[in-house]
């Protein structure tokens, strides 16, 4: 079976611990574009602007904060509340490859990156074992296959939420 390239961003699959999935609400930077989904990293405060905030991740984020369970737009000079799942490990997510890299079973436990896309609600996984890796591949989504566009169960393993790095 080939797997369709349609990127939906990071989709809450499960949890390894006993309990409710947490959902907290954060302040984003100004002119913040996030989609449902979206993997999401806390912004720097800064003492001149008295101002933090979370904001989309980039392919070169060192650490993940959370992922987004809901969209949000702000214009400049506003910030706006979101709701998102934290980064906690335990907490398993799913997204799709973007790139035609073909994935077979042995990248499982590899880790990689989020891809470089900056399309809200478009973002998915790249680069496995680069240098600034913030997820695990664990497992293949079921309903997906292993090749290109595959979809894959992932980890956190390098959190700004819970200061998490392995």
């Amino acid at each position: 079976m080939a797997n369709v390239n349609n990127r939906h961003s990071f989709l809450w699959e499960k949890t390894n611990h006993s309990g409710a999935v947490k959902i907290k609400r954060y302040v984003t930077t100004s002119a913040a574009k996030i989609g449902v989904g979206d993997p999401l990293i806390l912004a720097a405060w800064t003492s001149a602007t008295q101002k933090g905030g979370v904001k989309l991740a980039g392919a070169t984020s060192t650490a993940l904060f959370g992922f987004a369970v809901e969209s949000c737009t702000s214009t400049a000079g506003v910030r706006k509340s979101v709701a998102l799942i934290p980064a906690e490990s335990g907490y398993i997510f799913s997204a799709q490859m973007s790139g035609t890299l073909n994935l077979t079973v042995g990248y499982l436990g590899k880790k990689c990156t989020i891809g470089s896309s900056t399309t809200a609600g478009k973002i998915g996984l790249s680069n496995p074992n680069a240098a600034t890796s913030v997820l695990q591949i664990i497992g293949l989504r079921p309903g997906s296959a292993w090749g290109t566009y595959a979809e894959l169960l992932v980890a956190v393993v390098r959190s700004s939420y819970d200061g998490s790095i392995r």
